[in-house]
């Protein structure tokens, strides 16, 4: 395993509600190139989320990339997961960080909130930089200056989300962020694969050129 920062470049958040599996979309990015996948479910059964975790992480061990749960640590515990996710009305980061031996990010829309959690996590979910209707409570978009005085204000790797795509991610990157999480820009796609190999492509080029 390299440096974490290494596999965050596109970090794909798996979501059933567009025509496809869990399994399904998580293959196809990891084909793409995609070397961080975060198995995020919020209406199954813990016994359907243990079936479906054990199957994503037997994929990106395939693949040699990260699997993160989000929220759900007695999942990831019980898949062998790389890492979890949690959010601010989840388990606090510093007793995750008591009880998970692996990876943890936290999410943060605020320099507070960043600051408050950098010291437990791994890297921060930071946003929604723009208005976003994949997640319902994601609260106010923070923009891109929003998220360029975070990423000057931490020390930890710092992944951006919240209604990234082709056509935004670079203005996002140019802000210092070590990658851009997506869900409807791969999973939403007509081709999920072709649209992961596009941003895994966008971002390489990106960070070849620093």
């Amino acid at each position: 395993m390299g440096k974490l920062e290494d596999y965050l470049g596109v970090y794909f958040i798996t979501d059933s509600r567009f025509g496809y599996t869990h399994e399904e979309l998580a293959e196809k990015a990891l084909r793409a190139g995609v070397k961080t996948i975060q198995f995020r479910e919020k209406k199954l059964s813990t016994k359907r989320m243990y079936e479906i975790g054990k199957r994503i992480r037997a994929l990106t061990k395939d693949y040699g990339a990260l699997f993160f749960v989000n929220d759900r640590i007695d999942v990831a515990l019980a898949v062998d997961a790389d890492g979890v996710h949690i959010g601010q009305d989840d388990m606090p980061a510093e007793v995750a960080r008591e009880i998970f031996p692996g990876y943890i990010g936290v999410s943060a829309s605020s320099i507070e909130e960043a600051k408050k959690d950098e010291k437990y996590a791994d890297y921060l979910g930071v946003g929604p930089v723009f208005p976003t209707e994949t997640k319902e409570d994601a609260g106010e978009a923070i923009g891109v200056e929003g998220l360029r005085k975070i990423v000057e204000n931490v020390k930890v790797p710092v992944v951006a989300i919240g209604s990234i795509n082709r056509e935004n991610a670079v203005e996002v990157l140019k802000t210092g962020v070590a990658g851009i999480a997506v869900i409807s820009a791969i999973a939403a796609a007509e081709d999920p694969e072709k649209a992961a190999r596009e941003l895994v492509e966008l971002v390489r080029k990106f960070k070849s050129r620093l």
